[in-house]
């Protein structure tokens, strides 16, 4: 589905990844670990054309290679990234934010969409007239989710969808990724420092230090917790 080939990027005159390669499968669900500052968030904005490519990486999905395309030709392609903060609408209802999400969409097929992300994320139901500051931080990331999932995606790039959430609000964004995955089959790599809890959704690990993959691992097959843990140290 995804594979990144030898890349390199960074900010200004600082590099922060060097020579990176790694492959994200169809159906899959990847933990991207790692400490401040060792990458993860950078590999997310290069994967998805907000950093420039240095020296001659290439990014491939879905068997294309999309080395340079703008951000809103990869939403086409089925490829969407969610940052970390200022993802809603906070003067809107629920139902405005999906609304906007979908503004692209003909009327009748983004009520439809709705609908359909609405039958995944059923806690947002009774909510769609609340405004996102009255919800809490697991509906408002269960929201971000939803207005992604209108475009129904081939994959997701997450960055920290844990953070600041208590631990009934990841449990129920836990739920609902799984389910997200499982129904839709929307490939998504994670990035999160609440590694315990991303485990209990991840089907495999890679590992980030000092801006190069560490370690890569099937969580069924061959994971290795003191590789992971290592990419902390």
């Amino acid at each position: 589905m995804l594979k990144v080939e030898n890349l390199s990027t960074g900010y200004g005159k600082k590099q922060v990844l060097f020579d990176v390669s790694l492959e994200v499968s169809k159906g899959d669900i990847v933990l991207l670990a790692g400490s401040n500052g060792s990458g993860k968030s950078t590999l997310l904005k290069a994967i998805y054309g907000m950093l420039p490519q240095w020296d001659k990486g290439q990014i491939w999905f879905d068997g294309e290679n999309i080395t340079g395309k703008p951000t809103a030709a990869l939403l086409k392609k089925g490829l969407l990234y969610i940052p970390q903060k200022n993802n809603l609408f906070e003067e809107l209802t629920v139902k405005e934010n999906l609304e906007m999400a979908g503004l692209i969409l003909e009327k009748k097929l983004l009520q439809k969409r709705i609908d359909d992300v609405l039958s995944i994320f059923e806690t947002l139901v009774p909510n769609l007239k609340r405004v996102p500051m009255t919800l809490s931080g697991g509906e408002r990331q269960l929201l971000t989710l939803a207005m992604a999932t209108l475009h129904q995606p081939k994959m997701i790039l997450v960055d920290e969808p844990f953070n600041g959430l208590s631990t009934q609000n990841i449990a129920v964004v836990v739920e609902n990724l799984k389910g997200l995955n499982r129904k839709t089959e929307t490939v998504l790599l994670i990035v999160e420092h609440r590694v315990k809890e991303c485990l209990e959704i991840a089907k495999s690990v890679i590992a980030l230090k000092i801006g190069r993959v560490f370690s890569k691992s099937n969580i069924n097959n061959s994971y290795n917790i003191c590789d992971l843990n290592a990419a902390f140290i």
